[in-house]
C-alpha cells in the first residue's frame, strides 16, 4: 500500500493528480434523462399529504384556547372553599387554644421523632403567643390552615404514589414551613 503526503503538490511531482488532468473537462450524458423522469412522476399517483389548517382548523383551535381559558378563569374566582371561611383566625380571637398543630396523615414519612420536636416547638410558641400582635396571631393561624390543607392534598397524592420523592420532598417541606413558624420570634 503506498501512502498519500498531505500538502501542496503540483502534477509533475504527484501521479495521482497527472492522471486526474487527462480526465475529459465535460461529460455530456448518453442521452436525454428528462422524458423518463417525467413519465414516472406522471404515472405515481399523488398521496394526499398534510395540509397547513385552513380558516376550520383556526377556529376550532381559538375554541379550545378560549375554552381553557375560561375554565381557568372559573376555577380562580369561585368561592373558597367552606373549611378556609370556618377559620378561627377570622372570629377575631386567637388564643392558645386555637392555635393547633398540622395533622400528618397515615401516609406521611414523618416519625415519632420529628412529631416530638415539632410539639416541643409548639409549647413554646404558645407561651410566647401573647407577646404578639393580634395580627401576627391570626396570620399564624391562617398559614397554619394553609399549610394543613397542602398536607392533606399531599397526603392523599401519597397514597395513589407512595413511593413519590417529589411528594415526600413537599410533605417535608410543609412540615419545614410548620417549624418556622413556630420559631419565629415576630
Amino acid at each position: 500500500m503506498t501512502t498519500v503526503p498531505f500538502g501542496p503538490r503540483n502534477r509533475e511531482q504527484d501521479p495521482l493528480l497527472a492522471r486526474a488532468a487527462e480526465l475529459p473537462k465535460d461529460v455530456a450524458p448518453p442521452r436525454d434523462l428528462w422524458p423518463a423522469i417525467a413519465a414516472r412522476l406522471a404515472a405515481t399517483p399523488q398521496r394526499a399529504g398534510w395540509r397547513a389548517p385552513g380558516w376550520l382548523g383556526a377556529l376550532a383551535a381559538g375554541f379550545v384556547v378560549a375554552s381553557v381559558s375560561a375554565l381557568l378563569t372559573w376555577g380562580l374566582m369561585r368561592e373558597p372553599d367552606p373549611a378556609v371561611v370556618e377559620n378561627p383566625a377570622m372570629s377575631g380571637a386567637t388564643t392558645a387554644a386555637t392555635i393547633m398543630p398540622v395533622q400528618y396523615g397515615p401516609n406521611s414519612p414523618l416519625g415519632a421523632a420529628e412529631l416530638t420536636t415539632r410539639d416541643e416547638l409548639l409549647v413554646q410558641f404558645r407561651q410566647r403567643l401573647d407577646e404578639l400582635s393580634p395580627q401576627t396571631r391570626e396570620a399564624v393561624v391562617k398559614n397554619l390552615a394553609i399549610i394543613q390543607r397542602a398536607v392533606d392534598e399531599i397526603d392523599a397524592a401519597l397514597a395513589q404514589d407512595p413511593a413519590s420523592g417529589l411528594l415526600n420532598e413537599l410533605l417535608l417541606g410543609a412540615y419545614k414551613q410548620e417549624l418556622q413558624l413556630y420559631s419565629r420570634r415576630t
